[in-house]
């Protein structure tokens, strides 16, 4: 035998091998096969919302100081049931709704069991040019979670005159 003819037979047989291996593996049928993320089992829970009631604010009163120096808001409100005076939170600034920064400019007194008065202190000489601001009290759950604040806005015209306030809705 001539080594062409070797080459050639050993060629051949190699192809022959090749090709049995080939249909043994595709003879093998595929598994069908479960993915995790399509697994059956499930849980279920009651699922339910927290609303944080807002305090009530029943009336508002802004006074200028001299010459509008000194301006306070002055409101009065009341706590939702539940909750006490430390659970309040004090907001002011230009908009509370936009939830303005919490303010220590306030002092609070009892009016009544559950009545409440809040004094909020501008910046000396704020009302002396004219202005308005707003003042806000919300309440704090024990989760964190809070109320919308109840607010009021104050208006004050040049050198403290026209002082005038509002309950916001």
């Amino acid at each position: 035998m001539t080594e062409q003819r070797r080459r050639a037979r050993f060629a051949g047989l190699t192809a022959a091998v090749c090709a049995l291996a080939l249909m043994a593996v595709a003879a093998v049928p595929v598994e069908q096969t479960e993915a995790a993320w399509s697994d059956r089992e499930y849980a279920t829970a009651p699922l339910s919302t927290l609303t944080v009631p807002a305090p009530v604010f029943t009336s508002c009163k802004t006074d200028p100081g001299p010459l509008g120096l000194a301006p306070t808001i002055t409101v009065l409100w009341t706590l939702p049931a539940g909750y006490a005076l430390p659970s309040a939170r004090y907001v002011a600034g230009p908009a509370v709704a936009t939830m303005a920064a919490i303010t220590t400019n306030y002092s609070t007194t009892t009016v009544t069991t559950g009545n409440y008065s809040t004094v909020f202190s501008g910046p000396v000489l704020s009302g002396l040019l004219g202005g308005q601001a707003s003042v806000g009290i919300l309440v704090e759950h024990a989760s964190k979670w809070t109320s919308k604040p109840a607010s009021a806005t104050g208006a004050v015209v040049l050198l403290g005159l026209g002082a005038s306030c509002t309950v916001n809705p």
